[in-house]
């Protein structure tokens, strides 16, 4: 199929910077070959000002023809002016006044050198391109610099976004390509924060490796231990700051690189300067007055707006400057975090009023309006978010249609933000939404497409609608089969995915089949030691967990736990999960002793990683709870539980799923204690949560209802507890099949049930169902399928004698009590 479009890019320099431009050259033929698969071609027509003298006139008006016909037109200057250069720039420059659309033009001004000296021609032009133009010039000072700000110009032309370049392991890549890297970028490489972080890092690993020598000398030595420990944190700590600073970094340049050819004001021009050689903390200094000015020249054009436009530029200019400053905020590093969100989530607001008032260009307002929600987004500012998310919606139909890629972002971005918020149904919603636009546009089979399947395979996977997530998974993962291939990190993503949805389905089978896909792919392309590569590990060990088969389930969380004391350290958030983890296999097994050893281990690396009152450390109170109740240890589990409680309340608010898994888990304890009036006092809390929540056919909420049949069990109201029990089968029948070991448990309550009552037909009836499952899906050695076993005996010695003793409400493990 041909190309679509060519970009034409003219490039004009003196004939001192031969290097620099066969070097370009080199990258454009590059670039060529990956933007021929976009559908782009790339065509350089390469001026030389030397050449001008041998050229007649005619000659010269060619040139002038092709540098109108260009796309992009790139000036590049070292020490000289050159007349014919400048003649060039000033043909694109009124090309593109006249048309309004191309070509654009960009010029490049390579650093001078000691006792280099600029020409008086490239003086005047300068301050003539500032002055007259009020465009600023781009310094660079290698090869890279000069590819990175060039291959963000031609995406600027291509799809007017920069997303797609991105930083990965210090090195700016363009899909896969290597653009530049950051070591090599001033901005990056004289920034002092940066380099220190640099090179802390690069210090790290040999400090490391000799306590680690002097721990291992000696291993009882607890100074020794706690020395290597802190080193290691140190260094995760550190990578996580450092990989942020420097995206917040890359981040500013990309914003400088949009103004890139634009009007700016005297203050953005030194703002930028600053940037450029490394001192950011200056250039935010420079533009601390761009607030209380922009709010100033907002006040004087609202008192006379319709007298001078003047003004209004005066309001643009105090918008660009705004954003400008969110970059700069963002990627100080001698401010603290908190601080710069703050004042970074103050410019956005600024900015926002004053280009919702002033009559400002849409598609920038548009992109600020994107910027400003992905800012909030990040940072957990969820409700800010949507409420700027629905101004950007129509603004984007307006702009681009209601059948445009950024129209169905805009909707895309809603749902992530409703699905952030529990909000299902909306989520679903605005992911259609974004689903119909894109399949329209891009086509079924784009990796664009396939994001969308993906996310509303998510949200009907966190909703337990366990068909319709596997449905868009596997539509997700066709395409990225397909367009990705089968070694590719979304790919392995999708395998997980799936693997997921047949675990909660109770198909072990199938689940360990596409996560062990997965594991594969991540050993292959990530390595035995990566994160992703332990989540898949994690994942295997939990599907082996809940088959039973604890010894293969230990072995898998033991690897995990492997990589994360390597890689992280002994003391760190990712090792306390795996702790956590292992206990929760000894727990299954019944070896209580091991399981508390682990979730002791794991709650003291928290409260010491991660203080007192986080999540993390809730679950930790909840493991332990949940140990002393299947220990009858009754007052121990409540303790535990009301600690994680509060913690709940005080970090969560009182409408989470985590707050009615801490009543649910009460109630189990007021239950077991024959406190039956606190126990549904309970339960009903955390039914009204999740019916609220996550809806009526979750399977959280049938875990309300099955804690509730038993307690009016356990009162001797049956009909009352047979209710509840018939509502939670129906909603595993409908959410996770007649088969699955969770539907298995219904089918058993509901058996226990009518053998309480003497109906014994119907208890067999109800058990047989629940043993078929449970031989097929656990296998006949497994506690669950021994315990439905044990029922039947009960029955059917029941229906010999005619007579039935009366007995505890008693349910195999499950979900429940979890």
């Amino acid at each position: 199929m041909a190309p679509s479009k060519t970009i034409k890019i003219f490039l004009a320099s003196s004939d001192e910077l031969k290097n620099d431009r066969n070097a370009f050259g080199n990258l454009v033929r590059r670039l060529d070959k990956i933007y021929e698969k976009r559908g782009f071609r790339i065509e350089l027509f390469e001026w030389e000002d030397a050449d001008a003298a041998f050229n007649n006139r005619p000659k010269q008006d060619e040139y002038e023809d092709e540098v109108r016909a260009s796309d992009l037109f790139l000036a590049l200057f070292h020490k000289k002016g050159g007349k014919f250069t400048i003649s060039e720039f000033d043909v694109a420059s009124e090309e593109f006044r006249r048309t309004g659309i191309k070509p654009k033009t960009y010029v490049y001004c390579r650093e001078l050198r000691k006792g280099e000296e600029e020409s008086a021609e490239l003086k005047e032009f300068k301050l003539r391109l500032f002055n007259e133009l009020g465009h600023y010039w781009c310094n660079y000072n290698n090869e890279d610099s000069l590819q990175l700000h060039f291959v963000m110009q031609l995406q600027l032309v291509e799809n007017k976004r920069l997303d797609e370049l991105k930083v990965e392991d210090g090195e700016v890549t363009l899909d896969g390509t290597t653009v530049a890297r950051m070591d090599n970028l001033r901005f990056a490489a004289d920034n002092p924060d940066y380099q220190r972080m640099r090179q802390r890092l690069m210090e790290l690993p040999a400090l490391i490796e000799k306590a680690s020598q002097r721990k291992d000398k000696y291993p009882d030595d607890e100074d020794l231990r706690n020395e290597y420990q802190k080193l290691l944190n140190e260094r995760n700590n550190l990578q996580d700051v450092f990989k942020q600073q420097q995206e917040f970094l890359f981040d500013t340049a990309k914003r400088i690189a949009q103004l890139h050819g634009e009007q700016i004001t005297d203050r953005m021009r030194r703002a930028i300067e600053a940037f450029d050689r490394g001192d950011v903390h200056e250039a935010n200094i420079i533009l601390d007055e761009a607030q209380r000015d922009a709010a100033q020249n907002l006040t004087d054009y609202r008192k006379s707006k319709a007298l001078t436009e003047q003004r209004r530029q005066n309001v643009i200019h105090s918008i660009e400057e705004l954003l400008l400053n969110t970059s700069t905020m963002m990627a100080d590093a001698s401010i603290a975090i908190k601080e710069r969100i703050e004042k970074t989530k103050s410019l956005y607001a600024q900015a926002d009023e004053m280009a919702a008032e002033v009559d400002y260009d849409k598609e920038k307002y548009s992109d600020l309006l994107f910027d400003y929600t992905q800012f909030l987004y990040e940072y957990g500012l969820y409700r800010d978010s949507e409420a700027v998310l629905f101004r950007q919606i129509p603004l984007a139909e307006e702009l681009y249609g209601t059948e445009h890629e950024e129209t169905a972002n805009s909707y895309n971005n809603i749902g992530v933000v409703y699905e952030a918020q529990g909000d299902y149904p909306d989520a679903l919603k605005y992911h259609f939404k974004a689903l119909e636009i894109d399949e329209k546009v891009l086509g079924k089979n784009h990796p664009g497409t396939a994001t969308d399947y993906n996310n509303i395979g998510l949200v009907y996977d966190v909703q337990g609608d366990y068909p319709n997530a596997l449905e868009y998974y596997f539509k997700a993962l066709e395409i990225r089969e397909k367009i990705l291939g089968t070694d590719h990190p979304d790919t392995a993503t999708s395998y997980n995915n799936i693997g997921g949805v047949y675990h909660h389905q109770g198909n072990y089978s199938k689940a360990l089949e596409y996560n062990f896909k997965a594991l594969e792919i991540e050993e292959k392309v990530l390595g035995i030691d990566h994160s992703s590569t332990a989540t898949s590990y994690n994942n295997i060990g939990t599907v082996y967990d809940d088959q039973g088969d604890y010894p293969k389930a230990l072995e898998y969380f033991f690897k995990v736990l492997k990589i994360f004391e390597k890689v992280l350290g002994t003391d760190h958030p990712s090792t306390a999960t795996s702790y956590n983890n292992i206990g929760g296999v000894y727990h299954n097994q019944g070896n209580y002793s091991k399981a508390l050893e682990y979730y002791f281990k794991a709650l003291k690396i928290l409260k010491k990683v991660l203080g007192p009152d986080h999540p993390s450390i809730a679950t930790s109170y909840n493991n332990i709870g949940n140990m002393y109740w299947n220990q009858g240890d009754y007052p121990k589990a409540l303790e535990y539980f009301l600690q994680a409680l509060e913690i709940y309340e005080k970090v969560l608010g009182k409408e989470h799923p985590d707050i009615a898994q801490s009543y649910n888990n009460i109630g189990l304890v007021y239950w077991k204690q024959g406190d039956y009036s606190n126990a549904l006092k309970y339960h009903f809390k955390a039914l009204k949560i999740r019916e609220k929540v996550l809806g009526k056919g979750h399977p959280d909420t049938a875990q309300s209802y099955n804690n509730i049949g038993a307690v009016y069990d356990d009162q001797g109201d049956y009909p009352k507890a047979l209710e509840y029990c018939f509502k939670v089968l129906k909603i595993f029948e409908k959410v996770l099949g007649t088969d699955h070991p969770s539907t298995a448990t219904s089918y058993n309550n509901i058996g226990v049930l009518y053998y309480e009552t003497h109906e014994y037909d119907k208890a067999l009836k109800y058990l047989s169902k629940a043993l078929k499952i449970c031989k097929t899906k656990l296998g006949p050695n497994h506690p669950n399928t021994q315990t439905v076993q044990r029922w039947i005996n009960k029955v059917q010695a029941a229906m010999g004698k005619g007579q039935a003793k009366r007995s505890f409400f008693q349910r195999f493990k499950s979900l429940f009590n979890k």
